[in-house]
């Protein structure tokens, strides 16, 4: 986050808002996609995504979303989705608490 803050010049628009914005914008389309690859057993569309939201969990800070990202990553590659449906509702669960903690720190 820290980095991301750094980019701003004074009197340019705020990088980071920007990209909290973008983020808390694409989670949901993701999640959504991630939702309909696990109930339809797609696994290398389930590690995909999983990857994909991790990456943006950690550039934004939102540190407890990555960990279970990179579970049904994990699971996905390892041919096994049987924690998939729990791992996913803590993810969106985490995400939903990260989605406050961003719109506040962007207000």
């Amino acid at each position: 986050m820290a980095a991301i803050r750094a980019l701003g010049s004074p009197g340019e628009p705020d990088v980071y808002s920007e990209v909290a914005h973008l983020f808390l914008t694409d989670v949901p389309v993701h999640l959504a996609a991630l939702r309909t690859a696990i109930a339809a057993r797609r696994l290398e569309e389930v590690a995909q995504i999983a990857h994909r939201l991790r990456g943006g969990a950690l550039e934004m800070g939102a540190l407890r979303m990555a960990p279970l990202c990179a579970a049904l990553e994990r699971s996905a590659r390892a041919g096994s989705l049987r924690q998939a449906d729990d791992d996913f509702e803590s993810l969106d669960r985490e995400f939903a608490a990260a989605r406050v903690a961003l719109e506040e720190a962007i207000q």
